[in-house]
């Protein structure tokens, strides 16, 4: 069973967080209807410790272990995809502050160990060199969660526009950011990712990591959490963890929604579905797709963990293996849900049918980049088929 070697600590959070799911469940609409997450529930949050999983220990974190948090992100999702969706966006970016230089991390939890951060990581703008940092303009889209945090992660070309080398993640303090009411989205409705505009931003130097550094797990922070070696993890390998859980939790949710639907149902007031035959098959065929996906991610997650206590180097190799499998697990469990809503009829029509929901929020999540076949199967592909490979 899942977290059963979870230390008593780690039980207990996990317990605080299968707790919220009821309530999460009764504000899903009002949630969706606000287009964000509603302040209660990021308190609840907050209140419980679960965003704090993943930060440092020095500077109030717990420190704990990243399967933990990517699990409660399963569980959340269970009862409402867009509250799911934020706390795995927040919850993970504590991990990402963690890896900014010393004076960053004082400058966002020095005073306030509870701050959190949103992002908007694909550079759509170019920062250029001034005295001390940087000055950056533009604006910057899908921001989840932003309404609920105190710092922006903004993705940036520092002086050289298109460069891949030249991308940075900079920090910035809501205080100097405008935050656009935009979100009016097919799915995830309730997660308020909206654009950010920046005008002439100021940023310090010491509030600046590179993605390269990010990627092969060199970044500053390294040095500033020697005892926690997530910080010196390439990021590329436990980001799939943090929000692809969230396609695979709308596939068990939506399993568990059409196998109680077909159990009564009658087609035309004559025909009992669940005596169908091609029911019976369809439905097989996508737990069996489901279930493949929720063992990938778990199985995938503890290895990957494993790799991480170990303190040792990890391959190029697996990280890109490991995109590539939760990439496929994603949409394995996208194109179950649409098999199990074929079966249960017309009702999956209306806005209020929750297969409905579920259908629009997993295409939404399939929009992302963390999802992106072209992404990760290239990239798998391209080193598998290298000259050098072996």
């Amino acid at each position: 069973m899942i977290g059963t070697d979870f230390t008593d600590e780690e039980q207990h959070l996990l317990a605080q967080a299968r707790e919220l799911v009821p309530a999460l469940s009764q504000r899903a609409a009002a949630t969706n209807a606000a287009r964000d997450v509603l302040p209660e529930t990021v308190a609840e949050f907050h209140r419980t410790s679960i965003l704090r999983i993943i930060q440092p220990r020095r500077f109030g974190g717990l420190q704990l272990r990243f399967s933990l948090f990517s699990q409660i992100v399963e569980e959340l999702t269970a009862g409402c995809a867009s509250s799911g969706w934020v706390y795995a966006v927040l919850g993970e970016h504590q991990w990402l502050l963690s890896s900014y230089p010393l004076q960053a991390q004082i400058d966002v939890w020095g005073d306030n160990p509870h701050a959190v951060a949103s992002s908007s990581l694909a550079p759509r703008a170019t920062a250029e060199r001034t005295a001390g940092g940087w000055r950056l303009s533009g604006s910057f889209p899908f921001s989840s969660g932003s309404s609920h945090a105190q710092w922006a992660i903004i993705g940036a070309f520092l002086d050289r526009p298109r460069d891949p080398a030249a991308i940075a993640y900079l920090l910035v303090p809501f205080a100097e950011i405008e935050i656009i009411d935009d979100w009016h989205v097919l799915g995830l409705a309730g997660t308020g990712s909206r654009t950010l505009k920046l005008r002439d931003v100021f940023v310090p130097e010491h509030r600046c990591v590179m993605l390269a550094d990010l990627l092969a797990g060199t970044v500053p922070g390294a040095e500033v959490h020697a005892d926690y070696p997530l910080v010196r993890t390439p990021r590329g390998l436990m980001v799939n963890y943090s929000l692809p859980p969230v396609a695979i939790a709308l596939g068990n949710r939506a399993l568990q929604i059409a196998l109680a639907t077909l159990r009564g149902k009658v087609s035309r007031g004559v025909n009992p579905l669940a005596a169908s035959e091609f029911v019976q098959m369809t439905v097989a065929e996508a737990a069996a797709a489901i279930d493949a996906a929720t063992l990938t991610m778990h199985s995938g997650r503890a290895r990957a963990e494993a790799l991480i206590a170990k303190q040792e180097p990890i391959p190029q190799e697996y990280v890109l293996r490991t995109r590539r499998d939760m990439t496929c697990a994603q949409h394995q469990a996208q194109q179950a849900v649409e098999k199990l809503i074929e079966i249960c009829g017309a009702q999956s029509v209306y806005d209020s049918d929750p297969l409905a929901q579920i259908r629009r929020d997993i295409l939404t999540v399939l929009t992302h980049n963390i999802a992106s076949r072209q992404a990760a199967m290239g990239a798998w592909g391209r080193l598998a088929l290298s000259p050098s490979s072996p």
